[in-house]
């Protein structure tokens, strides 16, 4: 899956769960433990990809965009 598609979705994810908007996929996320657990969820569940729950920083939460690249690297690790 595409970068730009996986930040797409969870945009859609975060502004309909915390009511907001986000201008852009470089914007800094303010969300809560509560809403990262939903997009770890929703990671796994709908896109498919297992997150490793030892390697994930909190970092990855800062935009969409760093926790689209996260994803990506998951993805792709876990076809080799």
């Amino acid at each position: 899956m595409l970068r730009d598609d996986i930040a797409s979705k969870l945009k859609t994810l975060i502004e309909e769960h915390n009511e907001t908007s986000i201008a852009n996929a470089d914007e800094e996320l303010d969300i809560d433990s509560f809403t990262m657990m939903l997009i770890i969820t929703f990671v796994k569940e709908d896109l498919g990809v297992e997150l490793d729950m030892n390697k994930l920083d909190f970092d990855a939460f800062k935009s969409l965009n760093t926790f689209a690249d996260l994803v990506v690297q998951s993805e792709a690790q876990s076809v080799h």
